[in-house]
Order: C-alpha cells, then sequence, then structure tokens
C-alpha cells in the first residue's frame, strides 16, 4: 500500500481508518496460524530427518562389519565373487578345428 492510498484512506474519516486496520489485523491473524502450521510441519520434518539419519548411521556400521573386524563368523561375511585376472580366451569351448583328436 503506498503513502497516498494511505493519506486517502485517512481523509475519508476515521472509520475507514478502523475498516483498514481490521482488515490488516485479519490478515495478520491468518498469516500467523498459517506460520504456525509451517513451524510444525518444519519440526515433523526435523525429527524424521534426525531418525533417518541415525538408522542410516546404524546401518552403514552394520554394513560395514566383518570377520575380519568384528566378532562375527565368517559365514556372516556374505558372498564376495572374486574376480579373475586371467584374461578370457578368444577360442571357442570344444575340439578346436585342425586339431587331430586321439582316443584311447
Amino acid at each position: 500500500m503506498s503513502e497516498s492510498e494511505i493519506i486517502k484512506i485517512y481523509n475519508e474519516g476515521i472509520q475507514s481508518v478502523v475498516n483498514l486496520a481490521q482488515g490488516l489485523s485479519t490478515q495478520i491473524s491468518c498469516l500467523s496460524q498459517t506460520i504456525e502450521k509451517q513451524n510444525e510441519t518444519i519440526a515433523d520434518q526435523n525429527k524424521t530427518i534426525s531418525d533417518l539419519d541415525a538408522r542410516l548411521k546404524k546401518l552403514e556400521k552394520q554394513m560395514n562389519k566383518t570377520s575380519k573386524n568384528s566378532s562375527l563368523p565368517p559365514s556372516m561375511d556374505g558372498f564376495k565373487k572374486t574376480k579373475s585376472l586371467r584374461e578370457p580366451s578368444k577360442k571357442k569351448p570344444g575340439g578346436q578345428v585342425g586339431h587331430k583328436g586321439t582316443t584311447l
């Protein structure tokens, strides 16, 4: 609201000023309630975030345990497939073309 609009309302009389003040008071009340609801929502979200963060840390700690760094048995380590350093052959499986076979 500009200064000229405020002066115009003031010049219209006391009732116009009262109506303006009541309207502004109503708007402030509505905004206050909205802000209060948003603060409650933020508080709930912060609690959820902290709960999930604690759960994540617990699960990460649990995942990092092996039989080498805890009292867990080796069977609890899980299956870890080792990667061979040997490169696969380019030949097809079975007897190769041109090779003379022998039998008993």
